[in-house]
């Protein structure tokens, strides 16, 4: 199952099971990284670190159906993955059970809750674009709409327009006006293309549009576009009117993915830069800088990789966070340890209104994880 709307996962947040919890996994099933028994090695190694969690014996026991379904699963279906994650969700007392497949590598996490834990899942959709391609020539056009890795054919347009033929006349003149008359036929065929493009955007909003066609029509194709899709259109790609969805598709997201590591790496040169500068002081990299200027309420924009994990401490009184500390600051409460701090950190930037902007494609926030931009200048060098 892909992942298709926000809606569908508030409704997947909403699910709350009648005295039993919901075990929530990710996992990071990027083949290049990882072979299929380090990752069954990683989900078991998440199973334990749970349970050496769990104060109660007895809430665990309510999970370990939960828990050999996702071994099975793995075991029997990570050959044929094709995804960079899996994010899977269970309440076997309930019968509930809900497989996503992801196109981008997310944290390894297991949770055991009262409903399922959708973080990851709304970071993803955060920067998931709802495409529309286009492939046209000059009597056909095909219309899809694309997200995720499901492509769907949304409309067909066809128009009469008459063939480039030759015609003997006076000085060329019956000629020309042969021409003519097939350029303003085509031209009102793209405007045709173009009105319907407007509906369906003006009806399902997409974010970007794509155009599949020969190069040498794809300019005078764009000339015919509103000015609402002008503003959305982001590239072109050469493909015939009669190509193969698979071909549609795999066109459409390697531009997408060129798109989102072109943003992606301005985002991280701007952090860096900010960063590095001795009179700037207007953003930090790593984690324990991160951690300090959060716990100040000082991130503008939070920039950290997906995949990016570490083990940290949080007050479940007011959210003070840390790597070392036993006890808050703040209140003396006892922090409690959690797996992946990066999540809490999203969790609370999110409720000081920051901007949460994770990294999918781009490896140049690799050596950090990890950083922000702040919202004044200079953080205060506490412990953490």
């Amino acid at each position: 199952m892909m992942i298709k709307s926000e809606k569908q996962l508030k409704e997947l947040k909403n699910y709350k099971p009648q005295n039993c919890f919901v075990s929530s996994l990710y996992l990071n099933t990027d083949g290049s990284k990882f072979s299929k028994k380090q990752i069954e090695v990683i989900f078991k190694d998440l199973v334990k670190e749970k349970k050496s969690e769990f104060g109660d014996e007895k809430e665990f026991k309510d999970v370990l159906e939960d828990i050999k379904k996702m071994e099975n699963y793995i075991s029997q279906n990570l050959d044929i993955v094709k995804y960079k994650g899996l994010a899977i969700f269970s309440c076997s007392k309930e019968n509930f059970w809900q497989v996503y497949e992801l196109n981008v590598s997310p944290p390894n996490l297991f949770t055991i809750d009262k409903s399922p834990y959708i973080r990851p899942l709304l970071l993803i959709m955060s920067r998931t674009h709802k495409i529309c391609t286009t492939i046209f020539d000059h009597r056909k056009a095909r219309i899809f709409t694309i997200l995720g890795n499901e492509i769907i054919l949304n409309s067909e347009i066809y128009d009469e327009t008459p063939k480039k033929i030759k015609i003997a006349g006076y000085h060329g003149f019956d000629e020309s006006r042969a021409t003519e008359y097939m350029e303003n036929k085509i031209v009102e065929h793209y405007k045709k293309i173009s009105d319907k493009l407007l509906e369906i955007y003006q009806s399902e909003k997409f974010d970007i549009l794509f155009i599949g066609g020969k190069q040498e029509d794809i300019n005078q194709f764009t000339e015919q576009l509103h000015p609402y899709l002008k503003k959305i259109y982001r590239g072109s790609f050469n493909l015939p009117i009669d190509a193969k969805e698979s071909d549609i598709l795999r066109k459409s997201l390697e531009l997408e993915t060129k798109l989102l590591i072109e943003d992606e790496e301005k985002t991280i040169d701007q952090l860096k830069t900010h960063a590095r500068s001795k009179t700037s002081e207007m953003a930090v990299l790593g984690i324990k800088d991160t951690i300090r200027a959060l716990n100040e309420a000082n991130i503008n924009k939070l920039i950290f990789n997906l995949d990016f994990s570490y083990s940290g401490k949080y007050c479940p009184s007011c959210n003070y966070l840390a790597l070392k500390d036993d006890k808050c600051p703040r209140c003396g409460v006892n922090l409690l340890r959690t797996q992946n701090i990066v999540l809490k950190i999203v969790d609370v930037a999110s409720e000081i209104n920051a901007e949460i902007y994770p990294i999918f494609f781009s490896k140049e926030l690799n050596q950090e994880g990890i950083g922000a931009i702040l919202r004044h200048k200079g953080v205060t060098k506490t412990t953490v």
